[in-house]
């Protein structure tokens, strides 16, 4: 039986697990978290929360699913080799867009043409990947985030919710954009921006 191994036990990991159940590509469905008192009980109905060693030999595919950039690169580091993108069924995916392994698309996200995700990154509910976009890995594009045609986002970068990113503009690697910002110009330097039009806060 495929069973699919959601790594992770907080908010986030309930949004994958959730997708994967709708889904429906996956017979078994578990969650594991390394905190040992996040693993019992059930992490959605139907998803049991078993401990980590048990679950890594149980799974036949794992999706990790932690928010935090960093963590989520350690975790892929540890469990690479059974890595699965999990889309929820109700967000829309060119045939011609690429997902590295380990995405997560949630419900209502729209990834277009020739849009490429790197490894392990999150598109949340309502975001918008348009056509040619680059998404460096462990990358997080939060909720109604608009990244317009041409945009190329660096490593482990963080689009806060509502977030516009203007057509062609690049954002360089570990760059958190605040909610609601509007990023006109090129962000070359890591740091913290916000703002309309987007500036750096440090």
């Amino acid at each position: 039986m495929t069973t699919l191994l959601i790594f992770g036990a907080g908010g986030h990991g309930r949004v994958v697990a959730d997708a994967a159940l709708l889904a429906a590509h996956w017979p078994r469905v578990v969650a594991s978290d390394r905190d040992p008192a996040r693993c019992a009980g059930e992490l959605l109905a139907g998803v049991a929360l078993v401990p980590p060693a048990e679950a890594v030999r149980a799974a036949t595919a794992i999706h990790v699913a932690i928010g935090n950039a960093a963590s989520r690169e350690r975790e892929v580091a540890a469990l690479a080799g059974r890595l699965v993108s999990v889309s929820h069924p109700a967000a829309t995916v060119s045939a011609y867009a690429q997902l590295g392994a380990g995405c997560f698309v949630a419900a209502q996200a729209v990834i277009a043409p020739y849009a490429r995700l790197g490894i392990s990154v999150i598109v949340n509910h309502g975001a918008v990947v348009d056509h040619d976009v680059t998404v460096g890995d462990f990358s997080h594009i939060a909720p109604l985030v608009a990244l317009a045609g041409g945009v190329q986002v660096g490593r482990r970068v963080l689009v806060g919710s509502g977030a516009s990113v203007l057509p062609g503009v690049r954002i360089a690697d570990d760059v958190v954009v605040g909610a609601g910002a509007v990023v006109a110009d090129h962000l070359s330097e890591p740091g913290v921006y916000a703002g309309v039009p987007a500036r750096r806060l440090k």
